[in-house]
C-alpha cells in the first residue's frame, strides 16, 4: 500500500488530514518535497548585532552593491568584507557627539550657576560655579574668562564619561561614549555661560522596532527608517551614505519609512507627522521634492486604514496601510496618479512582511497571508497555515519579522521568531515557506536576523563553494562576466550576524504521512516501510486506538539493502515519520510504501472460528460415513 506525503495542512486535524502533518526542512515540488538547503556564512567579518534591513543591487555598470543596516548604521558588503558606510556622513567609529561652553564676563558669574550635560545613556550631571576652592564637580571662577574656561575643562574631564578641551575662553565637551546626538547641554547663566548643543553622535537614531528600508532609484541607493533623515548612496562614487537632503534643489525631501519606485518616481510613505501621507520626487529627479514641479506632490490617504508600513515598486505600485491596500497608477497631468483601494479593511500588519516578485505580490495580514495578483488579493494561508501560525509565531518580538522571496524556487519565505525561541537576541528561528506555483506550505529550522535577494560575487576560488560543493557543476567559464555581476541567491544575516547564503548541505528533512486507518473498523500490524525517497532515511511508525489517545511511537528504524525500514508496530490509527539525514544528497521525496496486515483479538477469534468450523465440518462428514 502507498501513502503520499500530500500537502502540509496543520490548519487541519491529524486524523482525516488529506495531507501530510509535518513537513520540516524542505518545499514544495509538483509531485515532491524537495531539499531545503542550509547556511553558509561567507563574510570575514559581522555587523555587530541584529540586522534591521538590507538590499542588494546592480549599477549602471553591472557592478553589485550589497547594504545591511543595524538600528545604528549601514554597511557594505564587498568581496566578503562589511565596511560601515554611516548616515549622514557619520560613522560609528568617529560619531562621539560634541558640545561648546563659551565662559564670558566672568566677573559677573557668581557661585551656584551651573552647566548640565547628558550622558550617553540618557542620565544627566551638574557641573556647578563656586567663589572659592572647588570640590567634585565644581569649578572655580577666577582671574578671567581664560582662566575660567579652564578651571571648567578641568573639572569636566574629572568625570569619567565625558572629555574636554579649551581653546581661549570656549571649552569643548566629548562623550566618552559613542552615540546619541541630542540637545542636552543647559546653562542657568545663558548670558555669560553660552552653550551650543551636543551634535553628531550615532548615525542612526532609531529604536530596537525600527527598520531599514533600502530602495534603488537609479544609481542612487536610498535609505530610511522613518527617524532619521532619510539617507542616499551613489553606487560608484559615495563612500558613505548622506543625508538626501543635500543634494535637494526644488524643496526637501520629508523624513519617511518606506519607499518605493512607481515608474520614474520616488514614492516615499509614513512621513512623520503625517503616517497615512506618501509623497513623491519629482520626475526620474529624487533632488526634487517641491509640489508642483516635474510633477512631485503629495497625497494624504483618507480613511481609518492606518499608517503605511511597505509600498511596492513597479509599474503600478500597491500601498500597504495596516489594514487597507491602495493601488497607485501613474495618469499624468495635473492629477499625476489615481488612487484606487483594492482591499478597504485588510493590510500588511509589518512592513518587512511583504515581498514581491514582478507583479505577484504577498503578504502577512490580521487575518493570515494573502497574495495579490493583478488586483485580486487572494488568500493562501486560510485553512492550511494560518491558524499554525499564530500560535507558533512570538508575538512579544514580531517586529522581526522579515520576508522574501526566492524567485528560482518560486518560493515566497518569511523568517520569524517561534515560540520555541526566548529569543532575546534579535535572532529568529523558523522560515515559512510557499511555493506560489504549486500554491503548497513547508517550513524549515533555520537561525537568522534577515533574509533578502542576494547577489553574490564570486571573486575567490574558495567562494565558488557557494554555488556548488562540486566545482565540475559548475557550468560557467572563469571568464565570463557571471562571475562580475553575481549571481543571485536567497541570503541572509546569519545568527552571528555574517553574510550567508542558502546553499550549504540538505537540511534533515522531517516528513510525516496522513493519519489514516489502514483497516477499516480494526488494528493492523505494520511490518515494513519502504520510503519513497531517493535516499536514505529512517522512519518512526506513531499509532494510537483511539483519538482521544497519546501517539505511541516505535523507535527509530534504519533502511537495509534491500530499501525497507522493518520497523514493527500495531494501532488503529497509523501514520508514518520518514527523516532525511542533515548532507542527505537526494532530490525527491514522495511518499512512503507500506506492509501491514490485520491484527487485534478479534482476528484472532474470527480465525479460531473458521477453524472450528472447518473441523466440525469434517467431523460430521465422517459420521455420516
Amino acid at each position: 500500500m502507498q501513502l503520499p506525503f500530500g500537502e502540509w495542512l496543520p490548519d487541519q486535524p491529524d486524523y482525516l488530514n488529506p495531507g501530510a502533518t509535518v513537513a520540516t526542512n524542505v518545499f514544495s515540488a509538483q509531485t515532491s518535497y524537495k531539499p531545503f538547503k542550509g547556511l553558509v556564512s561567507y563574510s570575514s567579518n559581522n555587523i555587530g548585532q541584529n540586522a534591521k534591513g538590507a538590499g542588494s543591487f546592480r549599477d549602471n555598470t553591472n557592478t553589485v552593491f550589497n547594504f545591511v543596516a543595524n538600528k545604528d548604521t549601514i554597511f557594505q558588503l564587498d568581496s566578503g568584507t562589511f565596511t560601515e558606510r554611516g548616515a549622514g556622513n557619520k560613522l560609528i567609529n568617529n560619531s562621539f557627539a560634541t558640545c561648546t561652553i563659551t565662559v564670558s564676563d566672568h566677573a559677573n558669574i557668581g557661585a551656584g550657576k551651573t552647566i548640565t550635560l547628558k550622558k550617553n545613556d540618557g542620565t544627566t550631571v551638574v557641573f556647578t560655579s563656586v567663589t572659592g576652592t572647588p570640590s567634585t564637580n565644581q569649578f572655580q571662577v577666577q582671574t578671567d574668562n581664560n582662566t575660567t574656561a579652564t578651571n571648567l575643562k578641568n573639572t569636566i574631564n574629572g568625570h569619567a564619561d565625558f572629555s574636554a578641551t579649551v581653546s581661549d575662553a570656549v571649552v569643548t565637551v566629548t562623550r566618552a561614549a559613542i552615540g546619541n546626538e541630542n540637545l542636552t547641554n543647559v546653562s542657568s547663566d545663558t548670558a555669560r555661560l553660552t552653550v551650543t548643543n551636543f551634535t553628531g553622535g550615532t548615525p542612526l537614531t532609531g529604536s530596537d522596532i525600527d527598520y531599514i528600508t533600502f530602495r534603488q532609484f537609479g544609481n542612487f541607493v536610498i535609505a530610511s527608517n522613518g527617524v532619521d533623515q532619510p539617507q542616499y548612496f551613489e553606487m560608484g562614487t559615495s563612500t558613505a551614505f548622506k543625508n538626501l537632503s543635500t543634494i535637494a534643489t526644488s524643496g526637501s525631501p520629508p523624513i519617511f519609512k518606506v519607499s518605493g519606485v512607481i515608474r520614474d518616481f520616488l514614492v516615499t510613505g509614513n512621513i512623520v507627522g503625517n503616517k497615512n501621507r506618501v509623497a513623491w520626487s519629482g520626475l526620474n529627479d529624487i533632488a526634487t521634492w517641491e509640489a508642483g514641479v516635474k510633477s512631485s506632490d503629495t497625497q494624504d490617504l483618507p480613511g481609518s486604514g492606518g499608517e503605511v508600513v511597505h509600498i511596492t515598486s513597479g509599474e503600478v505600485g500597491y500601498i500597504f496601510r495596516q489594514n487597507q491596500i491602495v493601488r497607485m497608477d501613474f495618469v499624468g497631468g495635473n492629477v499625476v496618479f489615481r488612487f484606487s483601494v483594492i482591499s478597504p479593511n485588510r493590510g500588511a500588519v509589518y512592513g518587512q512582511s511583504v515581498c514581491q516578485d514582478n507583479r505577484q505580490i504577498f503578504f502577512y495580514a490580521d487575518d493570515g497571508f494573502f497574495q495579490i495578483n493583478g488586483d485580486q488579493v487572494i488568500p493562501i494561508g486560510a485553512e492550511k497555515v494560518n491558524r499554525f501560525f499564530d500560535q507558533d509565531l512570538n508575538k512579544a518580538f514580531s517586529d522581526r519579522i522579515s520576508a522574501s522571496v526566492d524567485p528560482f524556487n518560486t518560493l515566497a519565505i518569511w523568517l520569524y521568531p517561534s515560540i520555541n525561541n526566548a529569543n532575546t537576541t534579535g535572532i529568529c528561528d523558523r522560515l515559512l515557506i510557499y511555493n506560489y506555483v504549486t500554491q503548497k506550505w513547508t517550513i524549515a529550522e533555520v537561525k537568522a536576523s534577515q533574509i533578502f535577494p542576494q547577489f553574490v560575487v564570486i571573486d575567490t576560488v574558495e567562494k565558488m563553494d557557494l554555488i556548488s560543493q562540486n566545482l565540475d557543476n559548475i557550468n560557467y567559464a572563469l571568464d565570463t562576466p557571471f562571475w562580475e555581476s553575481g549571481f543571485l541567491n536567497l541570503g541572509a544575516i546569519d545568527e552571528n550576524f555574517k553574510a550567508a547564503i542558502f546553499s550549504g548541505q540538505n537540511l534533515e528533512a522531517e516528513l510525516e504521512t496522513k493519519e489514516s486507518e489502514l483497516i477499516k473498523g480494526s488494528r493492523a500490524n505494520i511490518l515494513g516501510i519502504r520510503p519513497l525517497v531517493d535516499s536514505t532515511a529512517n522512519v518512526v511508525i506513531q499509532t494510537r486506538d483511539r483519538l482521544a489517545d497519546k501517539v505511541t511511537s516505535s523507535s527509530s528504524v534504519s533502511m537495509n539493502s534491500t530499501g525497507i525500514n522493518p520497523v514493527r508496530q500495531s494501532g488503529r490509527y497509523f501514520r508514518a515519520n520518514v527523516k532525511i539525514p542533515q548532507g542527505s544528497i537526494w532530490n525527491n521525496a514522495q511518499g512512503i510504501d507500506l506492509e501491514a496486515v490485520p491484527g487485534g483479538n478479534r482476528w484472532v477469534i474470527k480465525l479460531i472460528l473458521i477453524i472450528l468450523d472447518i473441523h466440525l465440518k469434517q467431523m460430521n462428514y465422517f459420521k455420516d460415513k
